[in-house]
Order: C-alpha cells, then sequence, then structure tokens
C-alpha cells in the first residue's frame, strides 16, 4: 500500500520540478546551443572515417611509388645487362688476340728450347734468353690487351633494387 501512495507522489513532485526547471529556462533571453550526444559521436564518426580514408591514400600512394621503384629499377637493370652483354661481346675479340699471343709466345719459347744444342753454360744462356723473350711477348700482349679493355667505355653503375635484394 505504500508504494501505491508513494509512487504516485514522487512522480508528481519529479514532473513539477522538472516544470519549473523547463520553465526557467524557457524565460532566459539568450538561447543556449544544445550538443546532443549523436551530433558528437557523428562527428567523430566522421573524424574516424576521413583519417581512415586518409591512411587508405596514403597506403596507396605508398604502394604505387613503390611500384612505380620497382618497374624502374627492371627497365634499369635490363639496359645494364644490355650493357655487360655488349661488352662482354667487345672483349671477347680482345681477349681471343691476347690467348693467340700467349700462345705463340709459348710455341717459340718451347722451339726455342727444343733447337738449342749447347751444352753446360751456354745452353743456360740460351734457355734464359728464351724465357727473357716469352716473358716480353706476354708482357706485351698483355699491355696492348689493357690498353684496349680501357679504351672501351666504362659500365655504368649496377641498379640498386628498391626492395633491398640485390
Amino acid at each position: 500500500m505504500f508504494a501505491k501512495k508513494v509512487i504516485p507522489a514522487a512522480v508528481i513532485a519529479l514532473s513539477l520540478a522538472l516544470g519549473a526547471g523547463l520553465s526557467a529556462q524557457a524565460d532566459d533571453k539568450k538561447p543556449t546551443p544544445k550538443v546532443s550526444a549523436s551530433a558528437t559521436v557523428h562527428e567523430t564518426k566522421d573524424a574516424r572515417q576521413a583519417a581512415s580514408q586518409a591512411s587508405k591514400d596514403a597506403r596507396a600512394a605508398a604502394a604505387a611509388a613503390k611500384v612505380a621503384a620497382l618497374a624502374k629499377y627492371k627497365l634499369d637493370l635490363a639496359n645494364y645487362q644490355v650493357s655487360v652483354a655488349a661488352r662482354a661481346l667487345a672483349v671477347a675479340p680482345i681477349n681471343a688476340t691476347y690467348k693467340t699471343a700467349v700462345a705463340a709466345a709459348n710455341t717459340a719459347y718451347a722451339n726455342a728450347l727444343k733447337a738449342s744444342t749447347a751444352t753446360g753454360d751456354a745452353r743456360k744462356a740460351a734457355n734464359t734468353a728464351a724465357r727473357t723473350a716469352f716473358k716480353a711477348a706476354v708482357a706485351a700482349a698483355t699491355a696492348t690487351r689493357d690498353a684496349a679493355i680501357k679504351a672501351l667505355p666504362a659500365l655504368p653503375p649496377r641498379p640498386k633494387n628498391p626492395n633491398g635484394k640485390d
């Protein structure tokens, strides 16, 4: 029975108190802007979505830059490999000429040793002279080969892989 009396009395007292508060607000000359919780949540949600979109855009730009860098690396690497192959083709006849000259000097040295009929110190002198001639011929062939290779255009530096793997 107590609940039947107290609850209606509490409801009436609460409505009078709230009604008085509402009328007090209505008398104010300046309306105060109300910030609703739903507007704040909506603005926060928009800010999060904008930040998320900006993050997605940044990741997409980074991925596009990475793809572009990798494409540039592949092109540079192909050009480098063409340069290496062209240099190898240019060096091949130079090395062939060098090997021919060294083989001829070696044959001349072997023939000089076979042809020597002297004995003792004369044979030693003939062998030393043949060895000196062989060394001079090899040195001349080496100098010619090195000068010819040095006259070729230099190789470009090998491109660096943007992924760090070479």
